[in-house]
């Protein structure tokens, strides 16, 4: 236990500093006349004054800041303090004593010195300890910052008070900013100086302090510092800074979604809440990445009930649990059931009687379904097609279809049976009551399968990373957004209609590996080797969200797209689908591979993808 705490020391310092005051004024005051009274080291008038001093100095917080961190703000409060107590005391010692022998022109000076002596003692110690921490640069953690604008001043400030690292520079491509200074930290160049200051200032860490940055601006700081094996940190939102925020411990690091730069998704959730209050919402394939994202969301809606189902029992319990957890007064029902086993989907939708279905349920593993077509064509066509005709069978008011891009002008099995799925139900639509929306986009970030996932652990074992070609491209978007935008789509409707995502710019999958390795903070092709494996069975080259002949319409949503429904033969598509079902049904891998070639004509079931063209934008 300390007997002497520091601002006890502040206060006997402030409390003689007062007394050195008044008592050098009334010298000073005297000093230029002759025949001076004797000054008293100590009287009433001198108990006055310091007690009357003390008590505006607490008033004004001069014993709550820490002489580490002065500036210009506790001058102010001293500043404050000082004239503030002068008046009254002043006006005190005009009721005692009626002013005799109390020098105006003492009481004039005595502010100014207060001030000087409360002061000066206070930024002494203050550069006396950045001085210190100066000298002791090389042993903290070096900083770049990025951006010279308020964010900067502000961890700069709090940097500087810390004292737990230092800032070495800092980088904008904002032409004003060259060579100037922020408290006393220059502005070294733009963002392409980047590498060559981390190397010569033996930068640690990479701090993003720049408000509203682009994603191409944060491609070019990944980019730069990639050879240096910075860590790459950023602030998190304005509304969530506090003075901890400023702690690199609690700085977040910049994420491959970071990289993306896609618009925050604006959702009518108003609208989305009222078309789901109070009825029963069933999701295929709620233990899955899409599955469960959706189950969260729509969980948060006053629904009547919310039903999961997956044929993956360990996905199943997670999802459960968490959602228990987190909804009290929601009835969850979680059932372990198999799409493709069109009875039991009958009895659950017979007792769970829904209003609204997600179907997420599907094999998605491109290289896996190419040895194992018979289980891709029985899971995504058959398992869709049950969902499909029980809910006619029961009324749904609406079912919602998660496709892929994978589905135009397919390359793989997995991307011809989402075809087919998209064409079912197109065509159950001009027969049914039920409203089938399909909504058809790229690859999430984090799904289970992809290839951010596989990139994450080949990376923490030390690589390689394999990338199967240098130019292969795929379109990319976060499984919130995508399951946002899956909500939204329900709402809007389609009668037979595809719904496409707006995806953004399609992504280099090694710029993707190279982006990654440098965010974990080693070294593409010196730390992590990155191999070109080569492509694998039903891979593209480039994905498309379209066909040629299909036209893009706007919705009253900015970020979804629609295509109008184009019905086909139904009889001719039935004959070949009930061929295809029984092929899989009896594992005929060959057979059924023509059978949908029949359902699917543009389907190229082979590896060459030098005639694919490169994708749209939206």
């Amino acid at each position: 236990m300390t007997l002497f705490h520091p601002r006890t020391a502040v206060l006997l310092h402030d409390l003689f500093m007062t007394w050195l005051a008044w008592m050098i004024s009334y010298a000073i005051r005297y000093s230029v006349w002759q025949d001076a009274p004797e000054l008293s080291w100590f009287n009433v008038e001198f108990a006055i004054v310091i007690s009357i001093q003390a008590i505006v100095a607490y008033y004004f917080n001069l014993y709550r800041g820490l002489w580490r961190f002065a500036s210009v703000p506790d001058l102010i409060n001293i500043s404050k303090s000082a004239f503030t107590g002068t008046l009254i005391i002043g006006f005190v010692l005009f009721l005692f004593f009626r002013a005799e022998g109390i020098s105006r022109t003492a009481l004039i000076l005595y502010p100014f010195l207060l001030i000087t002596f409360l002061g000066v003692p206070r930024l002494t110690y203050r550069v006396f300890k950045d001085t210190k921490s100066n000298s002791l640069i090389h042993e903290k953690q070096r900083i770049l910052l990025v951006g010279a604008g308020r964010l900067a001043d502000m961890f700069i400030r709090n940097a500087q008070s810390s004292g737990l690292y230092a800032i070495c520079g800092i980088v904008d491509d904002n032409a004003r900013f060259k060579s100037t200074n922020l408290r006393g930290i220059q502005v070294l160049g733009n963002l392409n100086a980047i590498e060559a200051i981390c190397k010569k200032q033996d930068i640690q860490a990479i701090i993003i302090t720049q408000q509203d940055i682009s994603t191409g601006q944060m491609k070019i700081i990944v980019d730069n510092s990639m050879s240096t094996q910075c860590k790459l940190l950023t602030l998190p939102n304005l509304d969530k800074i506090t003075e901890s925020a400023f702690e690199l411990s609690k700085l977040l690091p910049v994420t491959i979604n970071d990289l993306l730069g896609r618009e925050k998704v604006s959702i009518d959730w108003k609208n989305v809440a009222k078309k789901v209050q109070g009825k029963s919402v069933l999701i295929t394939g709620g233990g899955g990445s899409i599955g469960s994202e959706l189950a969260r969301q729509l969980a948060k809606l006053e629904l009547k009930s919310l039903s999961i189902l997956d044929h993956s029992e360990f996905n199943l319990y997670q999802i459960d649990r968490e959602l228990n957890d987190n909804n009290n007064e929601l009835i969850i029902k979680s059932l372990l059931v198999n799409v493709t086993d069109k009875a039991h989907l009958f009895q659950i939708f017979s007792k769970v009687k829904p209003d609204i279905v997600f179907h997420a349920a599907a094999y998605k593993h491109v290289p896996l379904l190419e040895k194992m077509p018979c289980e891709g064509f029985l899971n995504n066509v058959v398992g869709t097609k049950n969902v499909v005709d029980v809910c006619d069978q029961f009324n749904v008011e609406k079912m919602i279809l998660v496709s892929t891009d994978k589905a135009v002008n397919p390359y793989s099995i997995m991307g011809a049976t989402k075809r087919i799925a998209e064409t079912y139900c197109q065509l159950k639509n001009s027969q049914s009551d039920t409203d089938y929306i399909i909504v058809r986009f790229g690859n999430v970030l984090g799904s289970a399968g992809s290839v951010v996932p596989l990139f994450k652990q080949q990376i923490a074992k030390g690589g390689p990373v394999t990338v199967t070609h240098k130019e292969m491209t795929r379109y990319f978007m976060t499984i919130k957004e995508a399951c946002q935008l899956i909500v939204q789509s329900m709402v809007l409707g389609s009668k037979g209609d595809i719904h496409v995502l707006d995806m953004g710019k399609p992504i280099s999958i090694l710029s993707l590996a190279n982006r990654m390795i440098s965010l974990s903070g080693k070294i593409p092709g010196k730390d992590i080797e990155i191999v070109i494996s080569g492509l694998r069975a039903g891979e593209k080259m480039h994905e498309q969200l379209y066909y040629d002949v299909e036209e893009l319409k706007h919705t009253s949503h900015k970020k979804i797209y629609h295509i109008a429904a184009n019905y086909k033969d139904l009889q001719r598509f039935e004959k070949h689908l009930s061929q295809a079902i029984t092929q899989a049904i009896n594992f005929n891998d060959s057979e059924l591979t023509k059978s949908i070639k029949k359902l699917v004509p543009e389907f190229v079931h082979q590896a060459n993808l030098s005639i694919v063209e490169k994708p749209k934008n939206l």
